[in-house]
């Protein structure tokens, strides 16, 4: 018997060293990445102002007349390198209509450093009464308004219609 070879063999060994042959030519333009913004007002920079824990100075709610009163409250607000944002706290006193619960909850936190807000992402909450929504005033699913004034970070919660329906004020902890 002769060996023959087949159609799919000559092609195959044709091909080998046009195939193997080949050196891979650089990009016409190479891919860069540039630096990441970290100058004051970027996505970074908030991160890192943000990041740590917080000691609550004061909290106030939007009362049924329309104002803002102050509510007795403790708190503490952390905020990890990896966006995960916690708030726990509680009412020193009862105040009327207040959730005591306003000040207990977690999740992943987006930032928009140029409209300055802050928005809580898979948000886990505790109520009083867990068969009961959290306050309006101070749900976190609602937008909070953050800004830095010296040492401190006022967080402002606001309802559709853009009315301010919660202020909180936290102090850097050492």
């Amino acid at each position: 018997m002769r060996n023959r070879l087949t159609p799919l063999t000559c092609a195959l060994l044709l091909a080998l060293p046009i195939v193997t042959g080949c050196e891979a030519a650089p990009r016409a333009r190479p891919v860069k990445g540039g630096p990441v913004e970290t100058g004051a007002g970027s996505l970074e920079s908030v991160r890192r102002q943000l990041q740590g824990s917080w000691q609550l100075v004061s909290l106030e709610v939007m009362t049924p007349g329309g104002g803002l009163a102050t509510v007795p409250a403790t708190g503490h607000l952390k905020y990890d390198e990896y966006g995960n944002l916690t708030i726990d706290g509680r009412l020193t006193t009862a105040a009327a209509g207040v959730d005591p619960n306003v000040l207990n909850m977690s999740g992943r936190a987006v930032i928009d450093p140029d409209k300055h807000l802050l928005r809580f992402q898979d948000v886990q909450a505790k109520t009083a009464a867990e068969d009961r929504p959290l306050d309006t005033r101070i749900d976190p699913t609602k937008v909070r308004y953050f800004e830095f004034v010296g040492d401190q970070l006022k967080t402002t919660t606001k309802d559709a219609t853009g009315a301010t329906t919660a202020v909180a004020t936290w102090k850097k902890a050492s």
